[in-house]
């Protein structure tokens, strides 16, 4: 197959499969918070994929922590990503609304975004973890996120879905990243 990641200069970078974001460069998106009886209020957010771990490496840093409830999937291999994550208000409207990073919301999915990857199974995230923490206005993170995808999957991508992030009024698309 071949790879058209840089071929259509007309997409935003990281607003596609065919457009993921390589590693170390910094995407910067918004997101709605509010609820049903006011106007949503813009939040700024900043991602940034830092580091992939692939395989027997991966393995063995996450057995180390003890968070495995068991192997991968068979034909699949773990991946470790170490992503920075950046949250801001834009304005003054509502204050200082947290915002939570819920599983799922980072997956792994094919190289050409058709397949998602199940997330494995674990007692934990590894540390320092990034899912299931609360950020208020202003804060920054660093952590990892566990993966899995198969063994064979030369280009994988890294999906940030936007649209689990309590969004009112609009539609927000993924962001994508490379995981290779």
């Amino acid at each position: 197959m071949k790879d058209t990641t840089l071929k259509n200069p007309n997409l935003v970078i990281g607003s596609s499969h065919l457009r993921p974001v390589p590693v170390n460069v910094t995407v910067k998106t918004k997101i709605e918070r509010g609820d049903a009886y006011s106007a949503p209020e813009i939040y700024d957010l900043e991602i940034t994929l830092i580091e992939i771990v692939h395989g027997k490496e991966a393995l063995d840093r996450i057995k180390v922590q003890g968070v495995l409830d068991g192997p991968p999937k068979r034909g699949f291999e773990y991946v470790l990503a170490r992503v920075q994550f950046g949250y801001s208000r834009r304005g003054k409207g509502l204050g200082n609304v947290t915002y939570r990073l819920t599983e799922g919301q980072f997956a792994a999915v094919s190289a050409d975004g058709k397949t998602g990857y199940e997330i494995p199974s674990v007692l934990q995230q590894p540390q320092p973890q990034l899912i299931d923490c609360v950020f208020s206005a202003g804060e920054f993170r660093e952590g990892w996120i566990l993966l899995q995808v198969p063994k064979d999957e030369k280009k994988p991508r890294l999906i940030f879905k936007r649209e689990n992030a309590e969004g009112i009024y609009g539609i927000w698309r993924s962001v994508w990243f490379q995981l290779y």
